[in-house]
Parts: structure tokens; sequence; C-alpha cells
């Protein structure tokens, strides 16, 4: 009982370290962009509202706070915390670069697989993986030469992509990195809860600053850093599949998304705005998950959010049941 009371503390130690350092840092960030002209445009907003831009820079800095406070708890694989949270800074660096200089969206997309070579130098993460339908499955050398670094990649644009209303970001983050982070508690995996409770706390501390209406962005350094942690968390924990399940918003929209590239359709990122309703683009332009919720219901930003976050929840659950029926 007094092991398991200690065990619990460090959990909430974690957890509440993130939560309490973003709420205080984020109103900080929020003043010193807003001086430094780092804003942008509520596009949603008919009132031509100037945002806060880059406040993912307190999801960060909220995140390594309760990530490092965890060194005492995971001392027995402090190689394979550091290689993630390297992983993570790296992928963040990225996102800082495209928010201050734009980056290409051809290079964006490749460019966090390099963030991903500490967890390749390291090998993170067990090289055996549980296929549906096949089993268990040793991929060897092709796992982190090839899984590892597409895998970080993938999810870090994927959840870039997922985004641009207010709290869609912090909210679905939040969201889907406790789901994860449960499985890993249940599963007794202390990186994966570790990583998971510090990313989920630092997206509910700067919420309340991001939600509707918000006060600040995220920034690509906001949904890179959200991407990179849960890929790097469920490699170093060996639960690829438990992740997998509880990202498929972002993994679904992505896959909308690039399907509607491939076909040729020019880009158009915005909805319009039309007595508080969201007014998807034409279905000549590329196409989203949300754009086509907004076409199935008529739906204000609020509700659209809101909406996400229940399909993000729906897919955590899913993930939870899976993994404690076959376990993984």
């Amino acid at each position: 009982m007094m092991v398991w009371c200690v065990f619990m503390y460090w959990v909430l130690l974690v957890f509440l370290a993130s939560l309490i350092s973003t709420l205080v840092v984020t109103p900080i960030f929020i003043r010193r962009l807003m001086e430094s002209g780092v804003t942008g445009h509520d596009i949603h907003k008919q009132d031509g509202t100037q945002v806060a831009e880059m406040g993912g820079l307190a999801v960060v800095f909220g995140f390594s706070v309760g990530a490092f406070i965890a060194i005492p708890f995971v001392n027995g694989d402090l190689v394979s915390l550091f290689g993630a949270i390297l992983t993570i800074m790296l992928t963040g660096l990225i996102g800082i670069c495209d928010d201050l200089f734009g980056i290409r969206q051809k290079y964006k997309a490749w460019l966090p697989i390099f963030a991903a070579i500490p967890l390749m130098a390291l090998q993170a993460g067990d090289h055996t993986m549980i296929v549906p339908f096949v089993g268990l499955v040793d991929f060897g050398v092709i796992y982190p030469l090839l899984f590892i670094p597409v895998g970080v990649a993938v999810l870090a644009n994927a959840t870039n992509m997922l985004a641009g209303y207010n709290g869609l970001e912090a909210g679905l983050g939040f969201i889907t990195c406790s789901f994860i982070g449960v499985a890993g508690l249940i599963a007794g995996r202390p990186l994966v809860y570790v990583l998971m409770f510090a990313m989920a706390a630092a997206c509910l501390g700067f919420l309340k600053y991001n939600r509707f209406p918000s006060r600040v962005f995220p920034g690509d350094v906001g949904t890179f850093t959200i991407g990179a942690a849960i890929a790097a968390a469920v490699i170093v924990g060996n639960m690829e599949f438990v992740g997998v399940i509880a990202s498929m918003p972002y993994i679904i929209n992505g896959l909308i998304t690039s399907f509607s590239v491939a076909r040729g359709k020019p880009i158009q990122k915005f909805s319009r705005t039309e007595n508080g309703i969201l007014v998807p683009p034409e279905r000549k332009y590329v196409t989203t998950l949300y754009f086509e919720l907004e076409r199935l219901f008529r739906l204000t930003e609020k509700e659209l959010v809101h909406a996400i976050w229940l399909i993000g929840a729906a897919f955590g659950l899913l993930s939870l049941a899976v993994f404690m029926l076959i376990g993984m």
C-alpha cells in the first residue's frame, strides 16, 4: 500500500507540475508575444481579432517541467527518457522555425525525421509489435531505421494538420495523451505515462487561454510538439498500437487531406463564417475532417471543436478497450 501511495504521488506531482507551470507562464508568453508583434488573425472571427501566435512555447515549457521532475521516478531507464525528450524538443524547434520563417510544406513534411535521430540511435522500443490479424512480428533493424522516423514525422505532421480552431489542438491533445497515459499506467510502463501525463497537463493548462474565444494560438511549435510527444511515448513504451488507435482523429484527417491533395485539388485552408455558422470551401478544393463535419452538420466553431473532441474521446476509449482485451 505504501509503495502504491508513493507511486501515485509521483504521477500526481508530474501532472500538477506541468499543469501549474503552463498556467503560470502562458499569460507571460501571451503578453510578450503581443508586444513583439508575433500575432495572427483569428480567421473565424468577423471582428478582426489579433491573437498571440507561438503560444505552444508555453506547452513545451510546462511539459519539460513535468518530464524532468519525473527523472527520479524513471531512473532505471533515463537514457530512453532523455532520448524521447530530445526528440520532442527537436521537433518543437522545427515548429519554431516554421512559425518564424515559414518552411515550405514539402520540407516540413520530412524534417521531423531528423528529430527522431536520438530515438533511432538508441534503437528505442521493442522491435517486436503486435500486428492485427497476424500476431507478434519482429521487425528487427527495420523498426529503428524506418518505423521510428516515419512514426515521429507522420504524427508531428498529422497533429499540425488538424488545427485552426479555438481550443482544438490543446483539447484534442489533452484527450489523446490522457488515454494513452492511462493505458501506460495500467500496463505499468512509466515512460509512457510520465511523458503522456506531462503533455496532457501542459495541454490542459494551455487550453484555459486557447479555448473559445482564444487569447493565444499554439502555432506549429505547439502542434508539432504534441505529435512528437505521442510518437516518442508509444515508441519507448512499446505501445504503438494503442497510440495509433488513440491518434485516429489525426490520422483520419491526414489521410482525407492527403488523398485530396493527391487528386490535384487546390488548397483552401479556411472556412468562412456566416452568422456564426462555419461554411466550408467548395468541393473543388482540398477537403479535411473538419470541412466534412461542417458539410454534414451546421456547426459553430465551438460546436465543431467539441465534435472533434468527442471523436477523440471515442477513439481513446476504443484504444483502452482494445488494450484491455488483447494487451500490448
